[in-house]
């Protein structure tokens, strides 16, 4: 209820006096201008303010800190919070997979949660594969090598064929995609692209149907709005890029790469509005597997400190910096969902 009364219009309501307008006005102020271990408290009383609360979730969390940790000051609670927030994305945004981190390199990388059925996975790919190979066969179908949906499956089948987990995304946002530009009427409904998108639609159910954790992490994504992603907040995914790929190796490194560039440049137009979009488009699987490997380092970063060091030492980039870019993308993850 009391959630509701807030939502749009703010904790002091739509008549605000002045003498509240101009306290709470000089409070944002002096939060703004203090460091950044008070940047929680900011974006908490901001919230309020403009009738946009944080998720309530996330508040109880950062309410039920011990009062212990409460006792040792607001650094310390930063740090607390910071990984709480890293925490609630991760679950917010789950990957059947693990993220590590190799001392030797002092990089994170991905391990994909084990196979299921090899057998079953491997006809699943050739099927798709053969299917694809059936539309670029017929130019009349409208696809070609250079079309973003042949470079996902593409790369999918050459690089992803032991990941149950990005094998199930990437069929889905493909398909998702495909059954738009069928519907809109930018692709043919022609025997080849309808079979490519019955072949997408059944391997994603079949890995779906034998791996729950992949099945559970696709009702959590369905479940949710995610909102559309500003212009600031491209940029500092943009600006983070370079650090991403940097304390990053293996698939997680490509996958940075590739999926900050669809995020941030290649944007599909939609037939209609931002309201009614739906998290299985083709961006938002880009999105959500950016936000859930960041959010597994910020968590890695905060229960084990030592690795800010190892990597700090390794890297071009002070530990500070990688701290604070890895807290900004969270922050736009929370404020995303």
């Amino acid at each position: 209820m009391f959630a509701d009364q807030l939502s749009g219009v703010g904790i002091w309501g739509p008549n605000t006096p002045e003498g509240l307008k101009i306290y709470s006005r000089g409070l944002i102020e002096k939060l703004k201008s203090a460091s950044e271990v008070w940047s929680f408290w900011r974006e908490w009383y901001q919230g309020f303010l403009d009738g946009k609360p944080l998720d309530w979730e996330l508040q109880r969390r950062v309410a039920l800190i011990p009062d212990e940790d409460w006792e040792k000051g607001p650094a310390h609670i930063a740090g607390k919070i910071e990984e709480i927030k890293a925490a609630f994305l991760a679950e917010k945004a789950p990957l059947a997979e693990t993220v590590e981190f190799n001392e030797e390199t002092a990089k994170f990388h991905t391990v994909p949660r084990e196979i299921a059925k090899p057998d079953l996975l491997g006809a699943t790919l050739s099927q798709v594969e053969d299917a694809l190979d059936d539309v670029l066969a017929d130019q009349t179908n409208g696809l070609h090598d250079r079309s973003r949906e042949v470079r996902v499956l593409r790369r999918t089948v050459a690089k992803y064929g032991n990941d149950p987990q990005r094998i199930e995304m990437d069929f889905t946002s493909v398909h998702a995609g495909l059954t738009r530009q069928i519907v809109v009427g930018e692709l043919p409904a022609s025997e080849e692209n309808l079979g490519l998108q019955r072949a997408l639609e059944e391997g994603a159910q079949a890995i779906r149907a034998t791996h729950d954790d992949v099945a559970e992490n696709r009702r959590i994504l369905e479940n949710q709005k995610l909102k559309e992603m500003s212009g600031d907040q491209m940029a500092v995914l943009a600006e983070a890029k370079p650090l991403l790929l940097d304390i990053s190796e293996g698939a997680m490194h490509e996958d940075f790469g590739a999926d900050i560039d669809v995020i941030v440049e290649d944007r599909i137009p939609l037939p209609y509005g931002p309201d009614d979009r739906d998290p299985i488009l083709a961006e938002y699987n880009e999105t959500i597997r950016t936000l859930s490997r960041v959010a597994n380092i910020g968590v890695l970063l905060r229960q084990v400190p030592e690795i800010i060091h190892k990597i700090d030492g390794s890297a071009g980039y002070k530990g500070a910096r990688i701290l604070a870019t890895i807290g900004a993308i969270i922050g736009i993850g929370i404020a995303l969902f």
